[in-house]
């Protein structure tokens, strides 16, 4: 068998903005994707269907493959004649260990190559309001990890303090915030003045970044009273006294997160400052995240439901008048399903196409086909019902044949009775299954463990309830979370809503409309409702104060 090759990529420290065209060119093509911790799923998503992907993530005192287990990896997979993508956090050779995969490729005969990335070591301080270099304040950089642990009475990080005590430009530490207390000590011990301006970047460069600016004196006990922790990056020198980006970053000051010092990335909009947890499908993340960030709203990424395609062609269309989608994950494989056995649009001549809601009808729209229904309420039963009204109309006509149903096996059986009930023939043909993504949940866990619940948990479907009950037991925060606080649960439609109502007998709200702009539609109102009964609790105990004022002073 022909030998593959290897290509170690960069997957910077963000999502897909921040990632190279040539990584994802590569990501897009490859048999095998070999990657480390913290790597967005967005980037992950990029490569084809079969490709094998392997997680050998590794974080402090935590390693789930140790370094030669996963040189060995990358050797057997090129051996097997795949081309293989590396995909790791940052830059590959930016204490990536990038190096040391290079060469032993190389001593295996492994055709290897390196594609760099944005370091976090730049573009967190950078997304922060830090340059690291500027001419009047730091002419230099300096880049350190903390990871490296040093024998002996006196444990800690392996660096020369007295040296990096004495430098005059930006020092920058990766992997540090383990030791962040120590580092700190022993800079001051070597000398480093106790006033420099110090920073602390949590997920720097994603919509989940969080800072705080201190004094080196007082950092490590801000960065702790702030929450914050890893992957975080330090920056220690005058630049991080700029604050190019305070007056677009502060919190809002309703916030409780604006007296702990925290600085997000700066929101504009009706849900500025909200944050969203997303639960379901990829898809149903990603268009519904991108309507809350317009709006705002930081969305967190919480889901990890799996569209599985299943086998088999699609059924013959020449019987049925009507074709019937029910999610935009059931257009999508349709499309491909029409294009692996070479189907064109003109075996659709003469059909009627129906779409549950407008999400639906959109997915359509992009692939050229224009959806003949759409019903008011969008549901399963309100599409069964409508649909089955235009269709017997159409029969007294005498040309009503029946309807075929394009969706997932574990669709709503309401569609199915509707049609029942009328005595009109269809066909419920499964594209596709659900099932749940366990990296996904291992991500979203560890995402969430330590850190406050969102303000908002988003559910778009039953089957993302069940998936979500079944895999965290309905707690949130999570072991190891803060306590004290759950978010307000949203479900899109009734039958998300009755699914979520078996389950649990927390209170939720319920989106009027089953799409995304109902969501954010559903989070405005509740948002204006809270602020709204906020200010009257405010305005509430200011006449209680005026009044015993009055009262003190005999007015």
């Amino acid at each position: 068998m022909k030998t593959g090759s290897v290509v170690l990529a960069g997957a910077g420290c963000g999502g897909l903005s921040l990632l190279t065209e040539g990584v994802r060119r590569q990501l897009e093509s490859c048999d095998a994707l070999v990657y480390d911790d913290l790597i967005d799923r967005e980037l992950l998503d990029l490569a084809p269907e079969g490709c094998e992907k392997i997680y050998v993530g590794k974080r402090c005192g935590r390693h789930s493959m140790k370094q030669e287990e996963i040189n060995r990896l990358l050797i057997e997979q090129a051996q097997l004649g795949r081309r293989v993508v590396r995909l790791k956090g940052g830059d590959p050779y930016v204490f990536g260990r990038g190096g040391e995969e290079f060469l032993a490729l190389l001593e295996a005969g492994i055709s290897c190559s390196c594609l760099p990335g944005i370091s976090s070591a730049i573009a967190a301080p950078a997304a922060a309001g830090i340059p690291v270099t500027h001419r009047n304040l730091s002419r230099s950089v300096t880049i350190v990890t903390g990871t490296t642990a040093r024998e002996g009475a006196r444990s800690g990080p392996d660096l020369d303090f007295e040296t990096l005590a004495r430098l005059d430009g930006t020092l920058v530490i990766l992997m540090g915030m383990h030791c962040l207390e120590t580092i700190a000590a022993r800079l001051m011990e070597a000398g480093k003045s106790p006033d420099t301006p110090a920073a602390v970047i949590m997920e720097g460069a994603t919509p989940e970044q969080r800072s705080v600016r201190a004094p080196l004196r007082d950092l490590a006990q801000r960065a702790v009273e702030a929450g914050l922790k890893a992957p975080a990056v330090i920056v220690i020198g005058k630049v991080a006294g700029l604050k190019l980006l305070a007056e677009e970053t502060a919190v809002p000051k309703a916030s409780p997160l604006a007296e702990e010092g925290v600085f997000p990335g700066g929101e504009k909009g009706p849900l500025a400052g909200v944050r969203v947890g997303v639960t379901g499908s990829r898809s149903f993340v990603e268009h519904l995240s991108a309507r809350l960030s317009e709006e705002g709203a930081r969305a967190e990424d919480l889901g990890f439901l799996e569209i599985r395609p299943l086998p088999g062609q699609l059924p013959d269309f020449s019987g049925w008048d009507w074709l019937v989608f029910t999610s935009p994950n059931g257009v999508s494989l349709f499309q491909k399903a029409m294009r692996k056995e070479r189907r064109d649009l003109r075996c659709l001549a003469g059909k009627k196409i129906a779409a549950i809601g407008p999400g639906t009808a959109a997915a359509l729209e992009e692939a050229g086909l224009y959806p003949d229904f759409v019903p008011e309420i969008h549901d399963a039963a309100h599409l069964g019902e409508g649909l089955c009204r235009r269709m017997l109309e159409r029969r007294e006509e005498g040309n009503a044949r029946g309807a075929l149903f394009l969706r997932a096996a574990a669709g709503s059986a309401q569609l199915l009775q509707a049609f029942a009930r009328c005595h009109i023939p269809f066909l419920d043909w499964p594209l596709y299954g659900t099932g749940v993504d366990r990296e996904a949940v291992r991500a979203a866990k560890e995402r969430m463990e330590g850190r406050p619940a969102p303000d908002y948990l988003i559910f778009g479907s039953a089957s993302g309830v069940r998936a979500w009950f079944d895999e965290t037991k309905g707690l949130f925060p999570p072991e190891g979370g803060t306590p004290g606080k759950e978010p307000v649960y949203v479900c899109m439609g009734p039958a998300c809503a009755a699914q979520f109502r078996a389950l649990s007998d927390r209170p939720f709200l319920t989106a009027e409309r089953s799409s995304a702009d109902g969501i954010v539609d559903c989070l405005k109102e509740e948002e204006e409702r809270r602020r709204a009964s906020e200010e009257g609790r405010i305005n509430g105990r200011r006449r209680l104060e005026w009044r015993r004022i009055c009262r003190d002073f005999g007015g």
